[in-house]
């Protein structure tokens, strides 16, 4: 289980997905797209990858949840 938060809003969301797929799940829903097939192609370009966390957007987790 990956726990995702929003840094601006303080909103959390919990998936059983690893971290960096979480990351993207969280940004893309929150901006209305419910399409699961197309987010690795839509997204992925705009992970923000750290030592310790993983971002996208507003919404980050650490690396190694």
């Amino acid at each position: 289980m990956t726990t995702v938060f929003n840094l601006a809003t303080a909103e959390e969301r919990t998936y059983s997905l690893p971290p960096a797929e979480a990351v993207i799940a969280a940004y893309a829903q929150g901006r209305g797209d419910w399409n699961t097939w197309d987010y690795a192609s839509r997204y992925t370009k705009l992970l923000v990858i750290g030592k310790a966390s993983i971002a996208c957007g507003d919404w980050a987790t650490s690396a190694r949840s």
